[in-house]
């Protein structure tokens, strides 16, 4: 009886590790998910500037930008909404 040993196949690392891109744009029910807060606590927090707001979308569609809500979950205690110039 012959037993074959049979090189392992080679894996493309950078296939294996890639995971889908991040959405350019999270929906209020995925912030919830992410953040643990509840709707009212995220758009009081907005009001406080203690939280990103969201972008409008178009129509009634509004949204949280990705990059903005990292910059939240960077810093949940030292985040303060960026004063834009009049």
């Amino acid at each position: 009886m012959h037993h074959h040993i049979f090189p392992a196949l080679p894996v493309n690392r950078a296939v294996a590790a890639a995971s889908p891109p991040a959405p350019a744009f999270y929906r209020l029910r995925d912030v919830m998910r992410i953040t643990a807060l509840s709707r009212s606590t995220i758009y009081r927090r907005v009001a406080e500037g203690r939280f990103p707001a969201p972008v409008h979308l178009g129509g009634k569609a509004s949204a949280w930008q990705c990059a903005s809500l990292q910059l939240w979950i960077d810093n949940p205690e030292g985040y303060r909404a960026p004063v834009l110039p009049n």
